[in-house]
């Protein structure tokens, strides 16, 4: 009788043990898999900002450009001779009637 006991209550406890291993599993399987999506993701996200600064440095050195050259002499003489109609000394000018 001992014997039929002690089999049912090693049976009810390996029972029980599998289970719990089994939820085991799955539960660290979800929170592996829940914590990849994530990881997944964060690395999308990276990248993305990673182009977005790639973009804004590429920006950053056009607008420098364009300041250095705007403060440059050339610059300067070419607007005062297109738009206010100065010339250098001693230099002729031509214009076209027609």
């Amino acid at each position: 009788m001992k014997n039929e006991k002690n089999k049912k209550t090693s049976s009810a406890f390996n029972k029980l043990y599998f289970l719990i291993m089994i939820f085991t599993i799955l539960s660290f399987s979800s929170y592996l898999f829940y914590k990849y999506n994530s990881l997944i993701t964060y690395n999308d996200k990276i990248q993305e900002l990673n182009t977005e600064i790639e973009k804004a440095n590429k920006e950053n050195e056009e607008l420098q450009y364009q300041t250095n050259y705007k403060n440059s002499d050339e610059y300067i003489e070419k607007l005062a001779r297109d738009k206010l109609g100065m010339v250098k000394n001693n230099e002729i000018i031509f214009y076209d009637e027609n």
